[in-house]
């Protein structure tokens, strides 16, 4: 049986506190915590170092998506408490090679590729195979999410073809319960989930309930 993914938290706000509030809240309930890029972005690293502080037991992800100074960018990441960060798919290889060895240089933390807008991932992949990157975010983005995309037997295509060369895959962007099931069948290795656990009546509950269904297909 295929290891059981990781269950993430998305806490895509562009305010600290309902971050924080929904951080303290849920973290006991996943095993990742991601500082979702609009956050990034409105409050920097501070909100990296403060969920750090509030979850000390959590895998903490700064999805900065990094397009350059791949180095510094993670080292920042990294020394405000992240565990993992992103690099764009777009970036330059040099770009993702000086990302991966900064991660590469601290015990237990990675630098994951972010596949949003990659429109050639597979002829992309072997390069980012070549340097040594491990894991990637295939993603359905925000603003596909809110338009005509969905998740199909392609998704599912292109997710196996990775997973076959090597890597590990998370899987992210306007997942609700229904759609655990979806994955059964390839290896992923993380779920990351937003809005159908930030905006649920009982944001716990609906925690739980995901590791149920996760529990369900690769307990």
């Amino acid at each position: 049986m295929a290891k059981k993914p990781i269950l993430q938290l998305a806490l895509d706000y562009v305010e600290m506190a309902p971050a924080l509030a929904m951080a303290q809240l849920v973290g006991k309930e996943v095993e990742a915590i991601e500082i979702g890029t609009p956050l990034t972005k409105a409050a920097g690293m501070l909100a990296v170092r403060t969920v750090r502080h509030l979850c000390p037991n959590n895998i903490i992800l700064a999805d900065v998506k990094t397009p350059d100074v791949g180095g510094l960018e993670a080292k920042i990441c990294f020394d405000a408490g992240a565990n993992w960060m992103t690099v764009l798919g777009a970036a330059p290889l040099a770009t993702v090679r000086l990302a991966y060895e900064e991660a590469e240089n601290r015990d237990g933390h990675e630098m994951f590729i972010e596949l949003t807008g990659v429109r050639d991932i597979m002829a992309r992949a072997s390069e980012w195979r070549d340097i040594g990157v491990e894991r990637m975010v295939y993603h359905r983005g925000w603003d596909e999410g809110n338009t005509s995309r969905i998740w199909g037997a392609d998704d599912l295509d292109t997710i196996g073809q990775l997973i076959e060369m090597g890597f590990q895959v998370s899987v992210a962007g306007g997942l609700g319960l229904d759609m655990v099931r979806f994955f059964k069948d390839v290896d992923i290795s993380v779920l990351v989930i937003g809005r159908a656990i930030r905006e649920a009546a009982d944001p716990i509950a609906e925690a739980k309930k995901f590791s149920e269904e996760i529990n369900k297909y690769w307990g």
